[in-house]
């Protein structure tokens, strides 16, 4: 399938994280936002649609568990990934009970989180 030019909105803490997963994604033509912080990811896509949101779990303030259900509250269809560097903790399991639709685990390749994208995707 491997869309092009889709809206993604990134939320990591660690800037350089951030950053790069960012960068990675506009290679394909992905036209990304990049945030540190959950409560201003929120105020964005309250303003923006997005297609596709990536969201560290463990974030000072709000983590992304937080995020991913109050995102869901105010769009029932948003297609969320977490990414984290703790696999296989309790925080993965409660993301995705929360709604998230799939895991991009830390260190990740751009084949990751093309793989990724197109999981969340395909899911409704």
């Amino acid at each position: 399938m491997n869309q092009k030019n889709l809206k993604i909105l990134v939320v990591d803490d660690e800037e350089v994280v951030a950053e790069v997963l960012g960068k990675l994604m506009e290679v394909d033509g992905h036209d990304v936002t990049v945030t540190l912080e959950a409560e201003k990811a929120l105020e964005i896509y309250q303003k923006e649609k997005f297609d596709v949101v990536f969201t560290d779990i463990s974030m000072p303030g709000m983590n992304g568990i937080d995020l991913t259900r109050k995102l869901l509250e105010l769009d029932k269809n948003a297609k969320i990934a977490a990414v984290t560097g703790h696999v296989g903790t309790q925080e993965v399991e409660k993301i995705l009970n929360a709604g998230a639709k799939t895991v991009l685990k830390k260190p990740f390749t751009k084949k990751d989180i093309d793989c990724k994208i197109e999981e969340v995707l395909q899911m409704d």
